[in-house]
């Protein structure tokens, strides 16, 4: 599987936050509005207890496709994403990197992106802003062990059946390229 650096992913953007630290903790403030396209559709909060839990790798297909922002907002967690989109410079392409609470990074993902993550650190919390809501009859899993090849760093992993069982690489291709011709 060919992997490229995250700043090659085509469209996807890292951005820093602002953060202050006191005797009281951290205080981050997110502007979601200067990174989406689209008007923000919902706010999402995955709360992680167990280190190695791996979700996704997710996407959901048209009329549902959604940008997202996603941010490690406690621990931290390897980010895999995997581009969809027909005629991208980096379609079929992965990129994996750190999110952290420590480095109050977001990403962008623009629609075609699938994204997964694996915590890195117990009680890791990754917050996620989109532009659509959850559609069950439009949203899709590939299979995080198949053909992706991800270097899952943490071997003692909690995965989900549905998740473990996803669809291909080239299934999930196919897929979002549909939706977008019956757009």
């Amino acid at each position: 599987m060919s992997r490229i650096d995250v700043a090659d992913m085509d469209g996807v953007r890292v951005a820093h936050t602002n953060f202050s630290t006191d005797s009281r903790g951290v205080f981050f403030k997110y502007h979601p509005d200067e990174l989406l396209q689209s008007r923000l559709g919902s706010v999402a909060i995955s709360i992680n207890s167990t280190i190695g839990t791996i979700r996704g790798i997710h996407f959901q297909v048209e009329p549902y496709a959604e940008e997202k922002i996603v941010s490690c907002i406690q621990g931290s967690i390897l980010e895999v994403i995997v581009d969809l989109r027909p005629g991208s410079k980096s379609l079929g392409k992965i990129a994996t990197f750190k999110l952290e609470q420590s480095s109050a990074k977001q990403v962008y993902l623009p629609k075609g992106i699938a994204h997964g993550f694996q915590t890195l650190q117990s009680d890791t919390i990754v917050q996620y802003f989109l532009t659509s809501e959850y559609s069950p009859h439009h949203s899709y899993a590939i299979n995080p062990f198949g053909q992706l090849g991800v270097d899952w760093p943490i071997r003692d992993f909690l995965v989900s059946e549905k998740d473990a069982g996803g669809i291909s690489l080239s299934l999930a291709q196919s897929k979002y390229a549909e939706s977008i011709l019956s757009e």
